[in-house]
């Protein structure tokens, strides 16, 4: 069991970029499913949480972390075979990205994906409620 901001969570915490679009949407399709299973959402942007995940905030809103009891940490295509691995229909999907080379071809799709998320068919562009940058990439 682990704590965090006075919360206390058996199975593991979800950090997500709440600034991203695509991340509030997908939090939003999948968070009662993973909810069911004891995870908690937790935004990037909390005070404290790269501290806690040791992530130098300079990197800490390019991924996904999901924080395990004990403080084990994983992120990017890691964290989401974590995540597929706690849902019966989705194992496959979690094993799949355990295997050496899909291992390797899930983390780098998770990357360039990462990478573009703020991008549109007009561009770059990154919504105006983030904090201290400007709207355009």
């Amino acid at each position: 069991m682990t704590r965090i901001a006075g919360l206390t969570v058996e199975v593991g915490w979800i950090f997500y970029d709440q600034r991203c679009r695509w991340c509030r949407l997908g939090r939003q399709w999948t968070g009662r499913l993973f909810e069911s299973r004891g995870f908690r959402w937790v935004p990037l942007q909390t005070p404290g949480a790269a501290a806690r995940l040791g992530v130098p905030e300079s990197d800490f809103d390019r991924r996904l972390h999901v924080l395990l009891p004990g403080g084990r940490v994983c992120d990017n295509a890691d964290a989401l075979g974590w995540l597929c691995r706690s849902v019966g229909w989705l194992w496959p999907v979690g094993a799949l990205l355990t295997v050496p080379g899909f291992r390797d071809l899930g983390r780098m799709a998770y990357d360039f994906i990462a990478r573009h998320r703020y991008c549109g068919a007009g561009g770059c562009w990154r919504e105006a409620a983030v904090e201290g940058r400007g709207g355009a990439r």
